[in-house]
């Protein structure tokens, strides 16, 4: 079993492109080790929660400003998402239940970063919004244990995005409609990634899941954490 510090979370993205099976896999490890747990968001309305939701406003108020001008803004959904990476780190760091054990992130700082930039609003082009998506790719790398990136065949994602129950806006789209999409995404992810690879970074495990079973990833996932678990923390070090 991974034993995590008491002094600080021990935290794991799960990333990568839609269809790729984020949320499947996080579901299944949670289920299946009493010792790994999935992060909460920050709720606006959940009255505890105000404090970090207020403590970001330095961050992003520049940025809502910028926002003012022409279409296309940013939609309340995406001011949530500069909110979780703004003030999630507090938020782990200050929440007594998140202290040992493993926390795991399926729509984490990497994956908000990305999706914020991948839509294209304007306010995203801009130098004010470039210091913060740089700003925030600093901070998360040092806050991170170890990013989790799956990624499948262009197919493989096309197919499982217009094949699944839940809502996407791609869903219905040509394929070639999508296959931009997911371009555009893996991109992104990668150009994160290459930042946070680095000394001192978060540990990056990049996995296939285009014919690999959820079972299978979630075994693979806990024994590569173990051994890093065993060298991050049950040393002693924690992960900054």
């Amino acid at each position: 079993m991974i034993m995590a510090s008491a002094s600080r979370p021990y935290l794991v993205e799960v990333s990568g492109v839609a269809g790729a099976g984020k949320s499947t896999l996080v579901r299944r490890i949670c289920e299946a080790d009493g010792n790994w747990r999935r992060a909460a968001f920050i709720n606006a309305r959940t009255p505890r929660h105000l404090v970090y939701i207020a403590r970001t406003l330095p961050r992003v108020f520049p940025i809502l400003i910028r926002n003012l001008g022409p279409r296309p803004r940013l939609s309340w959904a995406d001011f949530k998402l500069l909110v979780y990476v703004s003030g999630w780190d507090r938020f782990f760091d200050r929440t007594p239940e998140y202290r040992g054990g493993i926390t795991a992130l399926d729509q984490g700082p990497v994956y908000a970063l990305v999706r914020l930039k991948a839509q294209g609003k304007r306010v995203t082009s801009s130098a004010v919004f470039e210091r913060w998506w740089n700003d925030m790719i600093e901070l998360w790398a040092d806050e991170l244990a170890a990013v989790i990136y799956l990624d499948a065949s262009d197919q493989v994602l096309w197919d499982r995005i217009n094949g699944r129950a839940q809502a996407h806006t791609m869903k219905g789209e040509p394929a070639g409609v999508g296959q931009a999409f997911i371009a555009r995404y893996r991109q992104l992810f990668e150009e994160i990634l290459d930042r946070l690879d680095r000394p001192g970074g978060p540990s990056i495990l990049r996995l296939d899941t285009s014919a690999t079973s959820a079972q299978q990833l979630a075994t693979d996932i806990q024994q590569n954490l173990a051994d890093l678990a065993d060298r991050h923390v049950l040393g002693g070090e924690g992960h900054r």
